[in-house]
């Protein structure tokens, strides 16, 4: 058995000491300072990830059109951010549009900042779409935004390809 001296006791004091507490808020800021820059990588990201299936989409409609030798078309809405794709039926005047996949919203933060066809020029709202032929396409640049970031997709009109660039290009 342990003989106490007096005023002593075998338990601690509750409570934390000031370099418990220094300690605590370091470790806390170095993880701060590694998770935060990372928040911003993730909006580039969805940019990005948003660029990408875009041009997936392009890619998609070009092979279906030679493949069915039949007309797509991809439209954009500028004014709510959505875009989709149809089938265009029919030949000469008489022609009706079957929509293929319903509206698809781009991701939140990011917008159509323009389109630009050779057809319609620049365009910054409204509708517009872009024509998918069995020979190719119609060549267009689509121009995302996302806070301060923009970037670009230009369509080949011959392949169908897109470059994706992570600057804006006239």
């Amino acid at each position: 058995m342990a003989i106490l001296k007096a005023g002593t006791s075998n338990r601690r004091d509750a409570g934390f000491t000031l370099f418990e507490l220094v300690v605590t808020l370091m470790v806390m800021g170095i993880a701060a300072a590694l998770i935060f820059p990372r928040l911003r990588l993730t909006s580039e990201n969805d940019l990005k990830r948003t660029s990408r299936r875009l041009a997936s989409i392009i890619g998609h409609l070009t092979q279906e059109s030679a493949s069915t030798k039949e007309t797509y078309r991809l439209y954009f809405d500028l004014d709510s951010d959505e875009y989709w794709s149809a089938v265009v039926v029919g030949t000469g005047d008489l022609v009706s549009v079957k929509t293929m996949h319903k509206r698809r919203p781009l991701p939140d933060g990011i917008t159509f900042e323009d389109i630009v066809t050779p057809q319609r020029g620049n365009v910054k709202e409204g509708e517009i779409f872009t024509q998918f032929f069995p020979i190719g396409i119609e060549p267009m640049t689509i121009h995302l935004r996302q806070a301060e970031q923009r970037w670009t997709l230009e369509a080949d009109s011959l392949t169908g390809r897109v470059k994706v660039l992570d600057h804006y290009v006239e």
